[in-house]
């Protein structure tokens, strides 16, 4: 191989090139990406970061400019060694650099696999993004054809079936409340117990026995659909008169009142199908002083029903009335138009009306129908919508405070009703309290909705007839979708033939992503006068968009799919529909692309059936070979097209246009090692072990297979993998004549999988031989087609996407960089581990890779976390000296090395801690460096939040050190790392006292000011709620301008093969923690931990010693795991091989026998005595209900006995109120943040960490397991969760994604056995809190 000649580098660039598989550095000024350019000289230091702040006009994202380089802030002191001790960070950061690049070259073979692709034949075929869009339009729009088959099948069965029922009545019932739970079965594609042997009814109450009820005679026609549709979902009917026949049988066990379910299942999509017609609504609730609690709790209920019946194409008002009128919040529009009916919208005014309260004061009804009009007349004027009809829904008792008023309210209703044409109906709801009685009031409300003005002598003011609306009287909270829910009826409107496609929304059976296409049925065809009911099928979002999801040509370019309307239903900034379980927020495209320009590109979309469109994003300067700085500009194009017949667009927008893309060329496997699939469960391999908690094989690695490596994903999702199934995969993959047929995977993944194969006897050699065996997890890789091979070959769960976690997702954002990750809790039970991955490029025979080649796979290695801190220490003693503190930081400031990290101080966890956290004089210092680093912001549509966080500039040449007028408690220098995305920061504490923190709030993620966010201020990565303007159902238009979050890295999950198969298998990996016997041997090493505290987390250890980590973790004796498999101090107190003293245990429980003997005797003999006189009470009345529940009034609480008291027998004591366990012993010292996720370290206050020590032990899933204990469908999580405290807001925000969706008790509560063990109870409607249990009491014989 001929020598590379110095003229080939130029700056000071460290950049690798692979020559004939061989990695070198040379030094080029080259820039590429934003944030992270290749190292080299600047040309002028960039700009000052203006960031802006939430009180000042802020434009949409303009073009950017991209600089090259950072240049040290002049105005820092000068760096000098003797600041640390003598010790020179460059030349530091240049061993470390040097000692990644050999980890990443040799460790995970980044040189050989880069060789391998290189000497790979490739052929080149033609790009056409077109064709792409052509065939993904076409899959959809015959996916949903399809569908819309299935739907016309069910709806014309339906209308012949009712033309049976006019001649003999088709009633045959079978209520889903009343079936067996035995006759259920769990089922993967439904997420809950279903029957596909039948079909099953939702019954109102009030419903006739004769009423049309065709579910028996549907079930056949529903089964065969999905026979031929397997991935169809809930197929079902719901008639006029509420009747709800739904397929497959389900007994609806996840919903808290199965008979409640009809009132809510399938609502909103039955009104939307029946009244495709925009709504305008207003409901008016009183809460006066004349309303009881009975009355109030029943107009909420009609309120929130109402409510959760409209669409986003609505337009609605609510109004709490009683001596003034109240509206929901304080934006300005509330109190004079109606808005949209968003999710946001309907939330905000659900928690409205369930926080009114009765007021002193009588109800004003004049003032409340003119605040209803008002609000009509305010938005039908601004719309120009004359010709629409309104509605109010007035819910109120009706009783009048003088026997005038009620001309005065009719007085009011004639003047406005007529000014809007009579065009406004009346609905009107008395709210009965049984225990009260009821004499003018219905009258009062019955004349309103006839708007019965002759009768009051109140003249009409207009000729045209008023249109009469309806009264109900409601006393009960049952049963509402068949009173309350036909509010509809007085508009007289009929419905339309075409099919409606729902928004995504998440289903309460399984909280997964859906879609709803239904349609009306009428009797006769073209009679849309005399409506029957709606059919509808559910579809899995994950089916819809497969395409649009998976699409990865490994360029850079990205699918997405929009409506008609513009509304987003794919996009990559969502989560993958598989992986949602809360209602993402309806969001238009351009929030998505926020960019200056594609507005106009938006509109095209819409209203042009295909075309494409370019777009400038910004300009990017770099420094040529000769030294001059070129400037470039950076554009990309939308594709797209309309699918045909159905309400959907299909964009890809490409960032990289290339005429032709290279491919790899039939690549053999004969020659390779035995291709196993990841499937050990199902084809065992000869030697298996458990590598920690996954069942794994150290003889060769596994490969898996993506969803995104198949045709079909959701099929391969949907379908239960077998032998059978594997044994298919694995006859293609290995067949070099390419005569077997393909099992459904795309084209690419048969070479990816021969390609990646190659490396498996390098991944072998290096876990035998290599030095860091002790301290290397895992080493894989992957590539765009969603080929994934692991060593050791460990099982893996089938959603696992490793394009979507964030080791792949960094190293691509930095190619040709040694990537490094935040630490993350590892699923497999290694405990907190660091990434590091590498891109590997497209192969070039005897060429030179740049950042500009196509990126074919990412390579990532798992080491302990502890690694990364014997490295710093080893590499830098002084790192050991008590006041000297070093650390290493990746580009967003989460640091991977810090003392604080591996502190035994039980506080835990580790992960996601930032800069903010542990360093904030630094942090403070830093952010005076112009350009260093910047505060960034997004919007993440998934869980509505507003996410600010910190990008550090990898360009920095030289070392940032303290500004001249800054802090100098904290002597500092920070350098980066060549070649990687890290940095290196050394700290020398020259005194005591802190004098700057960076506020974080210590409860959750919320930003301590969300109203400002200055460049300067320091503060923990946080997030803010995202507000929306109800007026408009659109954001804030400060939030407007934020560009999208990318979608967060995706979490991997266990799995847990069968006990059969793991119960005799041994440790892959033996560490022999008791035989290390120094702190430095110990640390890092894979399952050992250093122990140095006792088990109150406190005491220092006299003799500390490494032990697994099961014993100590975080250094404590006994301390939680996450994982919950930790061992107790009690348990390791007990040693089997030490001399034992005289057992006590057998000697009392000898006398102990004798006692009880002697007792038994006793009573026997008592109770012969005076069997006579024993009485059993019976605690079950004829009338159950206590009084206090019949009128609804609450009873004094009664008093409670003390722990304990009530019992002087010790026996009996002790089974009366067992104690309640954990599933694992919660050290309270340990705190993990709740809902399972970390909370990335903002529950720190810096520098105050002892205060996490109040916080909560009990609300980490991995501890205490978050549904483990609970029967399944007991709780219900809500649609959207409650938002945060106002306190630190001006107003009420939109609530971002809580983190913990159900109540979990802590361990020192009792806990309330489930129905399960307790038997069933009684919910009395009314009082929802109130139980009624079969209870048997015994007299106690005191004689």
């Amino acid at each position: 191989m001929a020598p590379i000649s110095a003229k080939h580098c130029r700056g000071g660039e460290s950049l690798p090139l692979v020559v004939h598989g061989i990695l070198l550095f040379c030094f080029i000024g080259f820039s590429y990406q934003d944030d992270h350019n290749w190292i080299g000289k600047s040309q002028g230091g960039s700009g000052r970061i203006k960031l802006r702040n939430f009180d000042t006009k802020h434009q949409r994202r303009t073009v950017e400019i991209t600089d090259e380089g950072y240049l040290t802030d002049n105005r820092q002191e000068s760096v000098s060694p003797k600041q640390l001790g003598g010790i020179v960070i460059q030349a530091e950061s240049e061993k470390l650099s040097a000692g990644l690049r050999w980890l990443s070259n040799d460790e995970i073979g980044i040189t050989k696999m880069q060789a391998i692709f290189d000497s790979l034949p490739y052929s080149k075929h033609p790009s056409s993004e077109k064709d792409r869009l052509n065939k993904i339009a076409e899959l959809l729009r015959s996916r949903l054809i399809g569908y819309l088959r299935v739907l016309r099948t069910i709806k014309i069965t339906v209308q012949h079936l009712y033309s049976f029922h006019l001649k003999q009545a088709i009633t045959q019932r079978m209520d889903c409340c009343s079936l067996p739970y035995r006759d259920f079965k769990a089922d993967p594609a439904y997420g809950c117990r279903i029957s596909r042997l039948t079909s099953c009814d939702l019954i109102p109450p009030s419903s006739d026995p004769g009423d049309f009820n065709p579910g028996r005679n549907l079930t056949e026609v529903w089964s065969s659909n999905v026979q031929y549709f397997p991935s169809v979902k809930w197929q079902y009917f719901i008639s006029v008169s509420g009747i709800h026949n739904e397929y497959p049988a389900n007994g609806f066990r996840w919903a808290e009142d199965c008979r409640n379910v009809h009132d809510t299942r399938h609502r909103d999509v039955f009104l939307s199908t029946i009244q495709p017609q925009r709504k305008h609504v207003v409901i008016v609730v009183d809460h006066g002083n004349a309303m009881s609690i009975t009355q109030l709790r029943t107009a909420k209920a009609i309120a929130l029903h109402l409510l959760q019946s409209f669409s986003e194409n609505d337009r609605i008002a609510v109004v709490g009335l009683a001596g003034k009128s109240t509206f929901p919040r304080s934006d300005s529009c509330l109190p004079h138009a109606l808005v949209p009916a968003t999710v946001e919208t309907k939330f905000y005014f659900s928690k409205f009306v369930e926080d009114l309260e009765k007021q002193d004061t009588a109800t004003n009804h004049t003032l409340g129908f003119e605040t209803a009009f008002q609000l009509i007349h305010n938005t039908f004027r601004k719309g120009k919508m004359l010709s629409d009809k309104a509605l109010i829904l007035y819910v109120s008792r009706g009783l009048l405070s003088s026997l005038t008023e009620a001309r005065d309210v009719m007085d009011m209703i004639a003047i406005h009703n007529a000014q809007m044409g009579h065009k406004v109906i009346i609905n009107t709801y008395a709210v009965i309290d049984d225990g009260k009685p009821i004499m003018y009031e219905k009258s009062f409300l019955q004349d309103i909705a006839n708007q019965n003005f002759s009768k009051y002598d109140v003249r009409y003011r207009l000729k045209i007839p008023v249109i009469k609306g309806v009264m109900l009287s409601i006393n009960n909270t049952r049963d509402l979708s068949s009173t309350v829910g036909r509010f509809y009826l007085p508009l007289n409107r009929t419905a339309k033939e075409d099919p409606v496609f729902s928004l995504p929304y998440i289903d309460e059976a399984d909280r997964g992503l859906t879609m709803s296409i239904s349609q009306p049925c009428f009797p006769n065809v073209g009679d849309t006068n005399h409506l029957i009911g709606m059919v509808g099928v559910d579809l899995h979002m994950e089916d819809i968009v497969q395409d649009i999801t998976y699409y990865n040509p490994g360029d850079g370019s990205y699918a997405f799919v929009v409506t008609t309307d513009g509304f987003t239903i794919m996009h990559p900034s969502f989560e993958r529909p598989i992986r949602t379980s809360v209602q993402p927020m309806h969001t238009d495209i351009r929030h998505f692309e926020n960019y200056e320009g594609f507005e106009d590109i938006r509109d095209k979309i819409l209203n042009h059936e295909e075309g494409e469109e370019r777009l400038l994003l910004g300009l990017r300067n770099h420094t040529n070979l000769e030294g001059d700085i070129i400037e470039t500009q950076h554009f990309c194009k939308y594709l797209w097209k309309k699918v045909e017949n159905v309400p959907y667009i299909v964009v890809i927008k490409v960032l990289e246009e290339r005429s032709e893309t290279r491919q790899l060329k039939n690549i053999h496997i004969h020659s390779q090692p035995d291709l196993v699939y990841h499937r050990i469960d199902l084809l065992p391999t000869e030697n298996m072990c458990l590598h920690l908690k996954q069942l794994a094989t150290v003889d060769i690695s596994t490969v898996f297979m993506s969803p995104s490596s198949f045709v079909s994903p959701f099929e391969h999702l949907s379908q239960e993998e077998n032998k059978r199934t594997v044994q298919m995969y694995l006859a293609y993959l290995k067949d070099d004549t390419r005569l077997i047929t393909n099992p459904g995977l795309k084209v690419a993944v048969r070479n990816d999988v021969a390609a990646s194969s190659r490396i498996n006897s390098e991944w072998i050699r290096r876990y035998s031989t290599s030095r860091l065996k002790d301290y290397i997890i895992r080493r894989y890789v992957a590539t765009p087609s969603g080929v994934f091979r692991m060593f050791p070959g460990t099982l893996l769960d089938k959603t696992f996407d490793p394009t979507k976690r964030s080791w792949y997702t960094r190293a691509m954002e930095f190619p040709g960089h040694v990537t490094l990750t935040a630490p993350y809790l590892d699923v497999g039970g290694a405990g907190y581990i660091v990434t590091i991955s590498h891109t590997i490029f497209e192969g070039k025979p005897a060429a030179l890779h740049s950042p500009k080649d196509r990126v074919v796979a990412v390579m990532g290695m798992d080491i302990t976390l502890g690694y990364f801190h014997k490295l710093l220490s080893e590499s830098i003693p002084a790192c050991e000296q008590p006041t000297v503190r070093c650390f290493l930081m990746e580009d967003k400031g989460y640091l991977v090395a810090h003392p604080g990290l591996i502190d035994p101080n039980g506080k835990g966890p580790v992960e996601q801690q930032h800069i903010t956290h542990k360093e904030p004089l630094v942090a403070n210092d830093i952010l005076y460096h112009t350009g260093f680093v910047q505060k960034k912001v997004c919007n993440k549509y998934n869980d509505r939040t507003v996410q600010r966080f910190y990008n550090f500039n990898t360009s920095l040449n030289g070392v940032l050190t303290n500004m001249v007028h800054g802090e100098h408690c904290a002597r500092y220098q920070m350098t980066h790392i060549p070649g990687t995305n890290a940095f290196l920061g050394i700290v020398n504490h020259t005194c005591e006292t802190a004098t700057a923190f960076c506020p974080c709030s210590m409860v959750d993620r919320l930003c301590l000011n969300c109203n400002r966010m200055e460049q300067n201020e320091c503060e923990c990565p946080c997030e803010c709620p995202l507000e929306m303007n109800l007026c408009t159902g659109e954001l804030m238009d400060f939030e407007d301008l934020n560009p999208s979050c990318f979608h967060a890295p995706e979490e991997e999950r266990l799995v847990v093969a069968e006990p059969v198969i793991v119960e005799d298998l041994q440790q892959c990996y033996q560490p022999r923690c008791d035989q290390r016997k120094s702190k430095m041997d110990c640390m890092g090493v894979l399952d050992c931990e250093w122990c140095q505290l006792q088990a109150n987390g406190n005491t220092q250890l006299k003799t500390p010693y490494c032990a697994s980590q099961r014993e100590c973790f975080g250094g404590v004796v006994g301390a939680p795991t996450p994982y919950g498999d930790e061992i107790s101090a009690l348990e390791q107190e007990f040693d089997p091989s030490k001399p034992k003293s005289t057992p006590v245990g057998p000697v009392a429980g000898g006398i102990m026998g004798c006692f009880l003997l002697v007792a038994l005797g006793v009573y026997c003999y008592r109770h012969h005595v005076h069997r006579n006189s024993h009485h059993y009470i019976s605690t079950l009345p004829d009338n159950q209900n206590r009084m206090s529940h019949y009128y609804n009034e609450p009873d004094d609480p009664e008093p409670t006995e003390e722990p304990g008291a009530g019992h002087t027998n010790f026996v009996l004591a002790s089974f009366e109120n067992p104690a309640s366990i954990s599933p694992y012993r919660v050290n309270t010292s340990y705190r993990r943040p709740a809902g399972g996720d970390s909370d990335h370290g903002y529950s720190t206050m810096t520098p105050h960490e002892d205060s996490e020590h109040a916080s909560l032990p009990c609300l980490e899933p991995l501890l205490i397991g978050k549904d483990r204990y609970k029967p399944h469908g007991l709780t219900k999580t809500p649609m959207l969760p409650p938002p945060p405290t106002t306190s630190r807001r001006s107003r009420s925000p939109t609530p971002p994604q809580t983190r913990l969706s159900t109540y979990m008790p802590i361990p020192e509560q009792t806990v309330i056995p489930s129905e399960s063990i307790l038997g069933p109870t009684t919910v009395i409607a009314e009082a929802p809190h109130s139980v009624i249990a079969n209870v048997q009491v015994h007299m106690v014989d005191t004689h």
